[in-house]
């Protein structure tokens, strides 16, 4: 008869998913993921069969639980510009209130876009699923800003593309300077706020 697993597997992958936010995937030991979540190197691979699939487990927890809170402006409202304003305070809000010691982890999956995309074709479809899901976003906003006259349906496409960018700015600065980061996503709000004008 099969064992009932003593712990709870969400508890387990959050725990891996600080360590692995805060050191990287590659950094990150099997000896710190046993200490993280308290189980031995046996129960991890029982539970999660390698270090990679909880990686990837881990990825799933954080868009669940720090990416999708992030987005849920973008479904209030009228899809116009006012959402994309929302988001980028909320970031610049984020950026200067955390600790540093959890802004400066920057994003995970910015992170893994230069740790691991280049050559880990699942860690390349996580990141590119994540600036589709984003994308996706930052478009229906503003092609709502364009049917409500506020600004021509031709600069969708491009603007988007610099609303992305300067994301990824925001969340890479973060690891060096949060104050500074918060101060870009001001920035990029104030800017977005401008094109109604």
């Amino acid at each position: 008869m099969a064992r009932t697993r003593a712990f709870d597997e969400t508890v387990a992958v959050r725990a891996a998913l600080g360590v692995f936010w805060s050191r990287g995937y590659e950094a990150t030991s099997l000896s710190d993921l046993e200490s993280a979540t308290g189980l031995n190197r046996s129960s991890l691979y029982q539970a999660f069969e390698s270090k990679r699939a909880l990686f990837s487990r881990a990825i799933t927890l954080y868009l669940q639980e720090v990416i999708a809170p992030r987005l849920v402006v973008f479904a209030a409202g009228t899809p116009g510009l006012e959402q994309v304003t929302a988001y980028f305070e909320s970031l610049a809000t984020t950026m200067g209130t955390a600790p540093p010691t959890l802004t400066r982890r920057g994003c995970l999956l910015v992170n893994t876009a230069t740790e691991l995309a280049p050559h880990d074709a699942e860690a390349h479809r996580a990141v590119e699923d994540y600036r589709a899901l984003l994308s996706g976003h930052l478009t229906r906003a503003l092609e709502g800003a364009a049917r409500a006259g506020v600004m021509p349906r031709k600069a969708v496409a491009r603007r988007v593309e610099l609303l992305v960018g300067a994301v990824i700015g925001v969340l890479v600065t973060a690891r060096v300077d949060p104050s500074a980061a918060a101060k870009l996503a001001r920035a990029a709000a104030s800017e977005v706020a401008g094109w109604a004008e």
